[in-house]
């Protein structure tokens, strides 16, 4: 059984709850996705069968969140309560998450290399639609006291845009994006820079790597014990090394070959090397790596940090 980190601190992190009230119109992935960290964020959630509806409750509301493409009606004329719009795909168009992978880009780098593009799994361009339009519903929250606060009156968020924002910001390197941007299996174009970064395999599993710094690549080397091949000066400068890995790749798999996802995590784990096992949720809770109070009963995870309601 891996020993569990001391994450007493994590526990003690909190954030106040949210003293807000928003009215969602329809029924989309990324707008239910905003709906439920609004709701763990503590925040009031009613739903309404229209814009206009919404916009006649007597409550006061900060914002109306509308499922764009679930909904015919979608005109905001009149209406003094901002309006955050969620699209699964594009601004104006039906459409879901994977469709976003697409004309983004982000699908041309998933899957191997003479594979066909991938899209990204599990809903995540749904997910991202969702948190950052939650995000910018309690954004509506922030006033300053030394002017005016003036409101957007409408606000579009889409899948499509934050895809392509995440592209934009990912794609370009030294050689420029025709050769940067492309599949390339389970580990990042050049390690992204600096070796090793990506998925590898390992004993009876795989491990995800990502060093960022010579003391990354140290740390790892120290996992291994210093392997006879580390102390070549050649094998010490993880940035040179993620320029071409046809030397080091091998030597740094056969060691990853040697030893199980657990003793790789419990290396990690004294070393500080930026390395840890691919679990399913199942895997890692049985594994014991997870602070006191992450997972719930039923198995559910809940958020890296504890919501209280603080009194005044």
């Amino acid at each position: 059984m891996t020993k569990k980190v001391n994450s007493q601190s994590n526990v003690e992190r909190s954030i106040r709850s949210v003293s807000a009230k928003f009215v969602v119109v329809g029924a989309s992935r990324s707008a239910l996705y905003a709906v439920s960290w609004l709701k763990k964020a503590g925040a009031s959630v009613v739903g309404s069968s229209s814009i206009k509806e919404a916009a006649a409750l007597e409550e006061p509301t900060t914002a109306i969140l509308v499922a764009g493409d679930a909904v015919k009606d979608c005109q905001i004329e009149g209406i003094d309560i901002p309006v955050i719009f969620f699209w699964d795909f594009e601004v104006g168009q039906p459409g879901i998450g994977a469709f976003a992978s697409a004309v983004s880009g982000v699908s041309s780098v998933i899957g191997k290399s003479e594979s066909a593009p991938g899209i990204l799994p599990v809903h995540m361009p749904e997910q991202w639609t969702g948190i950052f339009g939650a995000s910018l519903a309690l954004g509506l929250l922030v006033s300053n006291s030394d002017r005016k606060k003036e409101n957007p009156a409408r606000i579009d968020v889409s899948a499509a845009d934050i895809l392509r924002a995440f592209a934009e910001q990912n794609s370009g390197n030294h050689a420029g994006v025709p050769y940067g941007w492309r599949r390339n299996g389970l580990t990042a174009v050049e390690h992204g820079g600096v070796f090793p970064q990506g998925f590898f395999r390992c004993k009876d599993g795989y491990v995800a790597v990502q060093a960022r710094s010579r003391q990354d690549w140290a740390a790892i080397l120290s996992a291994f014990n210093n392997p006879v091949w580390s102390k070549d000066k050649s094998m010490q400068n993880p940035f040179k090394l993620s320029e071409d890995d046809s030397h080091i790749l091998p030597l740094f798999q056969a060691e990853l070959d040697k030893r199980k996802m657990e003793d790789l995590l419990e290396l990690a784990l004294e070393s500080g090397a930026p390395m840890a096992p691919v679990f399913s949720s199942l895997e890692a809770i049985s594994s014991n790596v997870f602070r006191d109070g992450f997972v719930q009963a039923n198995g559910e995870l809940n958020l890296p940090f504890i919501i209280k309601r603080f009194e005044k």
